[in-house]
């Protein structure tokens, strides 16, 4: 029996090691399968922190850097006169900066309870915000509907508005990288305040604004400083721009108001869980409708555009001057200060657009107005400035007879002084043009025989010009002293241009400027100075040149004295007093081919009087319709663009100028007072080619459209008793004679 119970006992022992090795046996293999498992995990972890460490690394390789002036908002551009009042911006865009300390107060607090609670905080990214990116990322592998979303901080926000565009074109993965650790830099490098001004400035918004500052007054027509006091609708208005910036579109108030309004409650009740608010202020800001105080949309771009309206004439040769600078005003953020008197600007203006000087409504002017020292101080472009064609920078009119001092007789002086005086002798006879049958004469196809320089130019004779340009200068010498002049339009001149070239008012007040300034030529000047967005100042100096000898520009005004006097062309135009003045007529005829109306009896396309004193101001004045071949005649009796020109002068100049005095280089020939005859002793020969007529061949020699031609007066002269032909014609003068020359006039007249 013992044995048989030590036998069981045996067995049952056996059994129990048995199933204890076997037991032993799983948990190792089970212990082993979790060794292996947490190995693998590491070495997976490994793995993968490794292809991260090496995607970053990858990704950060292309990574900018944080840059201060990338980072800023700059406000668009403007143009100011000379006491810094705006008279030009943009009106597509604006940008107005803020500064931290001009933050309101409350709209700061609110924005960071809205778009980051830990910004002041934080390094520039959120942990939290990471991992729901990286989860986000990973389900989206597996889900490609569902978009990965993380909470970006301020920081973030600046960085992908700044660097990648808000997002546009970038690979999400590493733009995030990216905003991470550029974020990071952003907060070693900057301050909390200065990330947040950053971060407003830069907010892009509806209605073409960008910076909070901007978005302020385009809604609400409010200044930071507005919002001082805890009104309920400075509170309202704060919370609907603290929220706006995450759908600027969407909650646009003149859109969606109801979207708007949604956007401001629900940073309200954000407001007053954190305590930016009290249960009170809450509840008082909730009731107020945002629409109160809503501008009239696209109010401010309306009013400036009145008010670059009201400047454009002048701004638009601010913006050639820039131009030729080599600045883009449209890229850039800067400040224009100008030369700008806007009190002495609009009392020009006023003068010119008096109705007095004009035959009808329809009838236009361009007049530009210069100081001796190069500055515009006006400019008028048009009756009424209700449009926004300059007509004073236009280059689309022939400038006459007002130019030939400078396309002939100028020329003459400055290349020829040692064989050609004010004395000498020049054909008035009928020209004809070489190699054409085409025929130039004078005003109303009168020959006058012999005649002096002097007397040619105060007189304007055609012929002796066309003479002088073909048979003496040659087209180099008259291009290279236009040059000098900015008057060089051309690749060739013939006496063909002698009677008018396509110049501007701006471009023959500044030569007439070099005039006064005895040959020294100065590039109209609007710029004062040009302040760059860093603080920095560049004054614009003159840019001169000296376009002729002083000898050839006090000669040449010596001539043009006798233009406003009873013997010359610009009699209306004359100033008792003003012994420093000089001016120049010029008349454009219509083409060959075209009758055009004739209501105030037969005359011209353009006329023209320029002008200027000694020490004052140069200034050209142009008349005449805008459809030139269709527009009415301007009737030979019609001078009022010479008493513009003269009334003009009287207002600028406050005491009567004094001749100019006499340089070196000038020799009396004979006579004196403005009769007397000179002679300029230093010209020379400075242009070694002159084309002949058949190196001229390419050009249109013979396109005589806009030569003055012979007029007949009208049938229906008794009707006209303005004409100045009016008792002549009455006392039995022939009824359709030619236009008598201005000799015959005051003979009949019982003149001198």
């Amino acid at each position: 029996m013992n044995d048989k119970k030590n036998e069981k006992s045996t067995r049952s022992s056996r059994h129990t090691k048995k199933n204890v090795k076997k037991k032993k046996g799983f948990f190792r293999r089970l212990l082993s399968f979790f060794n292996w498992s947490i190995l693998l995990l590491i070495m997976g972890a490994t793995v993968a922190l490794l292809c991260a460490f090496l995607l970053v690394n990858h990704e950060l390789e292309t990574v900018p850097k944080v840059d201060s002036q990338f980072l800023k908002a700059y406000p668009t551009s403007e143009i100011t006169d000379k006491d810094g009042n705006i008279i030009w911006k943009p009106t597509k865009y604006r940008i107005e900066t803020i500064t931290y300390e001009e933050i309101p107060e409350m709209y700061k607090e609110m924005l960071i309870a809205v778009e980051d609670k830990e910004f002041w905080e934080s390094k520039g990214y959120s942990p939290t915000g990471i991992a729901n990116m990286i989860a986000g990322t990973l389900r989206n592998i597996v889900d490609d509907s569902f978009k990965a979303r993380g909470g970006s901080t301020i920081d973030q926000q600046l960085i992908k508005n700044k660097y990648f565009d808000g997002g546009r074109g970038h690979n999400v993965v590493t733009r995030k990288i990216q905003e991470i650790f550029l974020s990071m830099q952003l907060n070693q490098n900057f301050t909390k305040e200065e990330i947040l001004t950053f971060y407003v400035n830069d907010l892009e918004f509806a209605e073409n604004a960008k910076g909070i500052k901007t978005i302020m007054k385009t809604y609400f027509n409010k200044s930071p400083s507005d919002y001082e006091e805890r009104t309920p609708g400075n509170i309202a208005e704060q919370a609907y721009l603290a929220g706006l910036g995450q759908a600027p579109s969407t909650y646009n108030l003149y859109i969606s108001p109801e979207d708007g309004r949604k956007r401001m409650l629900t940073v309200l009740q954000i407001a007053r869980e954190d305590g930016v608010i009290t249960e009170k202020e809450y509840q008082e800001a909730k009731a107020h409708n945002l629409e109160d105080n809503l501008q009239a949309r696209n109010w401010e771009s309306k009013k400036q555009h009145q008010k670059n309206l009201r400047y454009k004439i002048y701004t638009d040769g601010v913006r050639k001057e820039l131009a030729k600078l080599g600045y883009n005003i449209d890229n850039l953020s800067m400040k224009i200060v100008t030369h700008l008197d806007t009190e002495l600007y609009e009392q020009i203006e006023t003068k010119v657009r008096d109705n007095s000087y004009y035959l009808d409504e329809e009838q236009q002017i361009a007049v530009t107005v210069i100081d001796a020292n190069g500055v515009v101080v006006g400019m008028v472009g048009s009756r009424t400035g209700d449009d926004e064609l300059n007509r004073a920078i236009q280059t689309t009119r022939s400038t006459g007879s007002s130019t030939k001092q400078f396309l002939a007789y100028g020329p003459l002086l400055q290349y020829f002084g040692n064989q050609y005086t004010t004395a000498s002798k020049f054909d008035t006879s009928n020209y004809r043009y070489p190699g054409s049958t085409a025929v130039m004469h004078n005003y109303a196809q009168g020959t006058y025989g012999l005649q002096t320089m002097h007397k040619s130019l105060i007189k304007s004779y055609n012929t002796p010009v066309g003479r002088v340009m073909d048979e003496i200068l040659g087209s180099d010498r008259v291009k290279s002293f236009l040059s000098g002049l900015d008057l060089d339009i051309q690749d060739k001149y013939t006496s063909v241009d002698g009677l008018g070239i396509h110049a501007s008012t701006l471009q023959i007040a500044s030569a007439f400027n070099a005039l006064n300034n005895l040959g020294e030529y100065t590039a109209p000047r609007f710029i004062d100075k040009i302040v760059f967005s860093n603080g920095e100042e560049k004054v614009i100096e003159p840019t001169t040149r000296q376009a002729m000898n002083p000898s050839v520009a006090w000669v040449i005004n010596h001539m043009l004295r006798g233009v406003p006097y009873q013997g010359g062309t610009a009699r209306e135009a004359h100033i008792p007093g003003f012994e420093g003045y000089a001016g120049k007529t010029g008349t454009v005829g219509f083409a060959k081919s075209v009758n055009p109306p004739a209501p105030y009896g037969i005359g011209s396309s353009d006329l023209w009087y320029n002008s200027t004193t000694n020490g004052g101001y140069s200034i050209s004045v142009w008349a005449g319709y805008d459809q030139p071949n269709t527009s009415p005649q301007l009737p030979s009796y019609y001078r009022k663009h010479q008493t513009l020109g003269k009334d003009l002068q009287v207002m600028l100049n406050k005491e009567a100028p004094k001749a100019w005095s006499k340089p070196e280089g000038v020799k009396l020939v004979s006579g004196s007072g403005r009769d007397a005859y000179y002679k300029v002793t230093d010209s020379s020969e400075n242009v070694v080619h002159s084309p002949s007529w058949g190196e001229l061949d390419e050009y249109n020699k013979l396109n005589l459209d806009e030569i003055l031609r012979n007029r007949e007066v009208d049938n229906n002269w008794k009707y006209y008793e303005d004409s100045k032909w009016f008792e002549y014609y009455k006392s039995g003068g022939d009824l359709n004679p030619i236009i008598i020359d201005e000799d015959l006039y005051q003979l009949i007249k019982g003149g001198d």
